[in-house]
Parts: C-alpha cells; sequence; structure tokens
C-alpha cells in the first residue's frame, strides 16, 4: 500500500481492485441535473498546486440534463484504468465503506473506505443513491 491506495488481485482471472483509505468526502448537485461525490485525503479548502504529485482520489459524477443512457464519470488518480464514462454498479455503501463495480472485464472493482457519523452519512447516501441510479 503506498499513499493509501493498494492494488490487490482479486481472482485468478487477474481482475484487480483498487483501494482506497479516504479522510474527506465532499458531496455536492445543482439543480437536481448533476451530482457528484469524491473521496480523498486532500482537503477540500486546500491550495491547488500543480506541481505536487497526484494523490489518491475517486471521483463519480452523474448527470440528468441529457439521457446518459444510465452510464456515470468516474475519475481516479489512476486515469489510465480507472477513468471514464461508464457503467456502475453498487456493491455497498455504509457510514465506512462504498465498494461498486465497473461493468467491464478486468479492472472492475473499487473499494474506498472512511468513516462517517449518521448524519453525515444520510447526506453523502442520498448523492450516491441518486449516482448508483437508486433513488428510492
Amino acid at each position: 500500500m503506498t499513499d493509501g491506495v493498494a492494488i490487490h488481485r482479486t481472482t485468478s482471472t487477474q481482475r484487480l481492485a483498487m483501494k482506497l483509505h479516504a479522510r474527506n468526502i465532499t458531496v455536492s448537485d445543482f439543480d437536481d441535473q448533476y451530482f457528484e461525490v469524491s473521496f480523498g485525503n486532500e482537503h477540500p479548502a486546500g491550495d491547488y498546486d500543480p506541481n505536487a504529485p497526484m494523490r489518491p482520489y475517486v471521483l463519480l459524477q452523474r448527470q440528468f440534463e441529457d439521457e446518459d443512457g444510465g452510464v456515470c464519470y468516474l475519475e481516479t488518480h489512476d486515469r489510465d484504468r480507472y477513468a471514464g464514462h461508464l457503467r456502475l454498479r453498487l456493491v455497498e455503501f455504509t457510514p465506512i465503506r462504498l465498494a461498486f463495480e465497473i461493468d467491464r472485464p478486468q479492472d472492475r472493482l473499487v473499494e474506498v473506505t472512511f468513516r462517517l457519523g449518521a448524519r453525515r452519512f444520510r447526506d453523502v447516501q442520498r448523492v450516491v443513491n441518486i449516482i448508483f441510479g437508486l433513488n428510492v
């Protein structure tokens, strides 16, 4: 594990899992059309330094302004394997863990661990449910 990220082999078919422990979680929505949740270790109000090394993060977005076919936007520090407009399936969301699968044959599992209190969990859960199409 380096800088809060681990890559684990999960089966003999060479599927990998990205694992990240996040200290900071931010959620946002705009006009009931755009939703975003991000997990990382940078303080959200911190200054951006383009010369600083890339810190591990996971960003999920979903928009409803145009028909998107059910895809989400995924962005991570590993843009070669974990980034793009993809179909995602929520595996688990609890006050200590988010796990989801990407609809593709390899590099399909992402797990983020964190700690959320009950009230903050409800706020984040609302946006996570919308992003994953679970607006129940």
